[in-house]
């Protein structure tokens, strides 16, 4: 009788673990509003002789790159330098939870020779939201 249940234990955790992991895993397209827009603002590390000159090509490069996962345009005159290394940009349509993971895991473990990036914000507005407070500067 007791290895009847241990097996039902069993039987009933790896069933648990494996729905949870199959809702983790799955692609769910999640209709954005009209209007809808993600902003998202990146810091830039390149390890070549002279950085400055190839940093923003790399970045905007990888921000290309990465914005065809996830079905998005980059809006126009959006990419913009926010400090030396840190840059900001605005993607349109709006991403869902999903997509937002799929371009900040694209962002930070693509690899492009001599170019690291870390995803400092990415955030989702849809136009039912209050617009959030720009930093000044």
């Amino acid at each position: 009788m007791k290895r009847v249940l241990a097996w039902v234990a069993a039987a009933a955790v790896t069933l648990t673990g494996v729905l949870l992991l199959r809702a983790e895993l799955m692609t769910v397209e999640v209709e954005q509003p009209e209007g809808s827009y993600t902003d998202v603002v990146v810091t830039a590390t390149v390890n070549q002789e002279d950085p400055e000159a190839v940093r923003e090509e790399m970045t905007r490069g990888l921000v290309s790159t990465c914005r065809l996962l996830v079905n998005a345009d980059v809006a126009a005159e959006s990419f913009r330098r926010v400090e030396p290394d840190v840059f900001a940009f605005r993607l349109r349509p709006g991403l869902d939870e999903f997509d937002r993971r799929e371009l900040r895991g694209c962002l930070s473990d693509t690899r492009v020779q001599h170019l690291l990036v870390d995803v400092l914000h990415l955030q989702t507005v849809t136009p039912a939201d209050p617009e959030p407070a720009r930093a000044e500067g």
